[in-house]
């Protein structure tokens, strides 16, 4: 993480938290992703979400697994992170997300970003990578498998790639100002 700009982590929940977060993420109602300020663009990103909130325990948890993290991160990193804010995205077959940074507009505010997959049984033929660029210019490809967590500076470049099917994960980010209750 420190040299290269991400981390990869497999298998990093128990069977049965996994389990839980994928049936959750298949019951809860999705809406239109947007950019920045509201706008909606199809052409720019597919997916549809669903933040966390009080409605989602499993996906509460996770978060709290995700602020344990965040905290190791502070400790040994000094990444100043004070809270996290996460959302279930289902992409579907024919879309992805364009080259993109998550601090938009010359914002500072999240620290780290994160992908949780959650497909099981996902191939190469079915497409919805996540594709970044390294703290050295180097291109890394990350396959979306269910269990992987992918942690990466949030003001690296990265893109998902189209996927050739429905396509769950949660998006998570790592931030460094206050939250707003």
């Amino acid at each position: 993480m420190a040299n290269d700009g991400f981390l990869l982590i497999d298998d990093c929940f128990a069977a049965p938290a996994l389990y839980a977060l994928q049936a959750e993420s298949g019951f809860i109602d999705y809406r239109l992703a947007n950019l920045t300020a509201g706008r909606h663009a199809r052409d720019i990103r597919g997916d549809r979400i669903r933040w966390l909130d009080e409605t989602c325990p499993y996906g509460l948890a996770y978060l709290r697994a995700i602020e344990r993290l965040a905290n190791w991160f502070n400790a040994t990193l000094f990444t100043g992170i004070r809270h996290c804010e996460a959302h279930y995205a289902c992409y579907p077959a024919g879309f992805g997300y364009q080259w993109h940074t998550d601090n938009p507009q010359g914002r500072d505010e999240r620290v780290l970003s994160a992908v949780f997959y959650l497909n099981n049984d996902w191939h190469a033929a079915d497409g919805g990578e996540l594709v970044l660029i390294d703290a050295y210019g180097g291109t890394q490809t990350c396959q979306p498998q269910a269990n992987r967590l992918l942690v990466f500076n949030s003001d690296l470049r990265h893109q998902v790639n189209i996927t050739q099917r429905m396509r769950y994960s949660i998006a998570t980010w790592l931030r460094r100002d206050v939250a707003v209750v």
